[in-house]
């Protein structure tokens, strides 16, 4: 048997994934930047805010739910056209925590950063970047948010913060990801740690046969 950390971490092929979301200020070249950098962990300021607001609970799935709170309670979604006066702009999750503006990403890569440094390991916590439908029909848009491997039954559930936010469900009554229909196929995801590509997350409802230790 493998334990869930290796099983996951392992489901997917690893490839670098570069991203040119970040520009200078003095001009509107894209900065290519590998996209684990934009998740921080064991960052000092991010845990003052961990602290200040309580977020690290007893379980893993609370602080989980507790941090997605946070980010909808205090985030503003606004496109990057104002935020940045660009067409695409990816903030650190620094910049997030001053001006509590932004869209999908960033968001998304804040309660990331929240997570971790409230003690989640990082192979529960993910960014995911695909698909998702909009509205009714076949019609489907980008997005951005949070996968998170609850402890409870080691399954994916999303978290996210402004498209189709649930944060009035607790993590442990969330539908698991595959259940999820309005999200689609997924580019790629990543933590601080790896980034991989896949067209799909195979998300399989019971992993007793295959793990050791859901605490790993």
């Amino acid at each position: 048997m493998i334990s869930p950390k290796r099983y996951w971490n392992t489901k997917h092929p690893k490839e670098p994934i570069i991203y040119g979301g970040r520009s200078l200020k003095t001009k509107n070249d894209r900065i290519d930047i590998d996209v684990r950098r934009m998740i921080w962990h064991e960052d000092v300021v991010i845990k003052k805010v961990v602290e200040k607001e309580i977020l690290k609970k007893e379980s893993f799935d609370e602080t989980a739910w507790t941090c997605q709170k946070y980010v909808v309670k205090n985030m503003k979604y606004t496109d990057d056209k104002k935020t940045a006066n660009m067409d695409e702009f990816w903030q650190f999750p620094n910049e997030s925590l001053v001006t509590f503006q932004g869209d999908c990403e960033d968001g998304a890569i804040l309660m990331a950063s929240l997570m971790l440094n409230a003690g989640i390991p990082d192979w529960r916590v993910r960014v995911s970047a695909g698909m998702v439908s909009v509205g009714k029909g076949a019609a489907t848009g980008g997005h951005a948010y949070v996968t998170y491997c609850r402890e409870s039954d080691n399954n994916w559930v999303v978290l996210d913060w402004c498209y189709y936010e649930d944060s009035s469900t607790s993590v442990d009554k969330k539908p698991i990801f595959k259940d999820k229909k309005r999200y689609k196929e997924i580019w790629f995801s990543w933590n601080h740690v790896y980034s991989w590509s896949h067209k799909t997350i195979d998300v399989v409802e019971k992993l007793e046969d295959l793990i050791d230790d859901g605490k790993e």
